[in-house]
């Protein structure tokens, strides 16, 4: 008899385990309270009044998070260092967002981009410029940040991304 049809043979066997540990009560998820510390986000803040962009970097794998994160998901060490980044990026990924007015019942449709800053290496969810047309957006598109008028210290500071104008002209690489 072949390997392979010994195992096929063996039936299985259903184990009873012992509990070791049991909990009596209910977990009631409303009665606990949690305080979100956001003293680490103050120089992220600060610089987004000031219409700068800053990410914070890992000392144990020299990753660049924007926007700030507590802890490093690939080494869970917490990053540390502040490092300045442009006001550039790229588009990593994008979808379509249809929204419906509930006043009028039209659906409008509202591109929504992962950008990945220029010197970070995380992406965050943003939304283009109203006059691109979703048609144009591809990955790997070049951005710019739109600052908002009315600047409070926060991420909704960036208003949107704009288009960088590329002023570089496609090679005609089927001449005859």
């Amino acid at each position: 008899m072949s390997k392979r049809t010994q195992r096929k043979s063996l039936d299985y066997v259903k184990k009873d385990y012992v509990k070791t540990r049991t909990m009596p009560g209910n977990w009631y998820l409303s009665s606990y309270t949690y305080k979100f510390n956001l003293t680490h986000m103050q120089p992220f803040l600060k610089k987004l009044k000031e219409k700068k962009l800053v990410g914070l970097k890992c000392p144990g794998c020299n990753r660049v998070f924007f926007p700030p994160r507590l802890v490093c998901g690939q080494c869970l060490i917490k990053p540390n260092q502040w490092v300045d980044l442009r006001e550039t990026g790229e588009v990593s990924s994008f979808t379509i967002a249809y929204l419906k007015d509930p006043g009028t019942g039209k659906v409008q449709e509202k591109p929504m981009v992962l950008i990945r800053q220029d010197g970070a290496d995380t992406v965050y969810m943003v939304e283009l410029n109203p006059e691109v047309d979703y048609k144009d957006t591809y990955i790997g598109m070049p951005v710019k940040v739109h600052w908002s008028e009315d600047l409070k210290g926060s991420l909704a500071d960036i208003e949107y991304y704009d288009l960088v104008e590329d002023n570089a002209r496609d090679l005609d690489l089927h001449k005859e």
